[in-house]
């Protein structure tokens, strides 16, 4: 059972300073509980001397520190002195992602953490979540599609390790000779939008187009979904699990809620992704005047053959 169904099966808190728990970790005596409310909530141990801190509050997140528990789990009670990170109890939307994100980032605290190592961590957990309140440059069709590529390279060490760390870079994948962009549409032709220089070959190297078609599905994986089967494959990297979460997060925007909730047939997905090499994607000429610095537009690749031997995904599993 994952650590978020986990959580889902705690009982509700009854006061503020009591708690059944799950235990995170064999080195740090840290928990995560489920607060009156339903919220979950980290309990970090603290070792510092207890003295005033402020406690951080941003738009979903809360950390308190010096607060002294009761902690009960499956086999022992403690008593001790943490510090405590909750998401906003509204915001249920967030509480997997909150979960997923914050138990990979104190994967790596020392083991006698005091306030300031604690607070460090929480810091870089509120720079992330502030992406949630800013606008998005990535749509939720392009962000799943790349979740799903990974998910099927059959090297899912190597796509998370090439997967580009900023939604905004020039190819969402890049290794030292070459590149592979995704593109992903729900329409029943092949449309996609480019801009020229997505389909320019890297020095000395080679690029590749994945291109996705994709039915909208009740009951089909969504964006959080994906992520899990990705972290499943690299359970024991903290650094790739803390990438994967920390680009979804980015990805998001202050839609987040509009984009966890879509879903897609996996299989449809499947049946209709083909690769393509960049230049079999029609595209117009690199303009001469020097003033013209970006073109984008739309192709049609309903049409196009793919110059490739392997045009479904499998081809993906020697390229990372």
């Amino acid at each position: 059972m994952g650590l978020f169904d986990q959580f889902s099966t705690l009982p509700h808190a009854t006061s503020d300073t009591s708690f059944t728990a799950i235990p995170l970790s064999k080195r740090r005596k840290d928990f995560l509980a489920k607060g009156s409310d339903g919220t979950p909530i980290f309990l970090l141990h603290d070792a510092s001397e207890a003295k005033y801190n402020p406690g951080v509050q941003f738009r979903h997140l809360t950390a308190q520190f010096h607060a002294t528990c009761r902690v009960l789990t499956d086999d022992t009670t403690i008593q001790e002195q943490f510090a405590l990170v909750s998401c906003d109890g509204a915001a249920t939307d967030l509480h997997e992602l909150f979960v997923r994100c914050f138990s990979v980032a104190i994967e790596d605290l020392p083991v006698s953490s005091g306030t300031r190592e604690l607070d460090a961590c929480i810091q870089k957990l509120v720079d992330l979540f502030r992406a949630l309140s800013q606008p998005s440059g990535k749509d939720v069709l392009g962000l799943w599609g790349e979740l799903y590529v990974i998910a099927n390279s059959g090297n899912i060490r190597g796509a998370l390790a090439a997967w580009h760390d900023d939604p905004f870079d020039r190819f969402d994948f890049s290794w030292e000779r070459g590149c592979l962009e995704v593109k992903a549409s729900t329409q029943a032709v092949r449309l996609h939008h480019f801009a020229l220089e997505q389909l320019m070959n890297p020095t000395n190297g080679v690029g590749f187009v994945a291109s996705l078609l994709l039915q909208p599905l009740s009951g089909g994986l969504g964006l959080i979904d994906l992520a899990n089967s990705i972290e499943a494959e690299v359970c024991d990297s903290p650094l790739l699990k803390q990438k994967l979460w920390s680009n979804l997060t980015k990805a998001l925007g202050g839609d987040f809620s509009e984009k966890l909730d879509k879903r897609f047939d996996v299989s449809y997905a499947g049946r209709y992704a083909i690769l393509y090499a960049m230049n079999d994607v029609p595209k117009p000429a690199k303009p001469d005047d020097s003033r013209v610095i970006a073109i984008r537009f739309v192709a049609d690749l309903t049409t196009v053959m793919s110059s490739l031997k392997k045009t479904s995904l499998s081809a993906l599993h020697s390229m990372f």
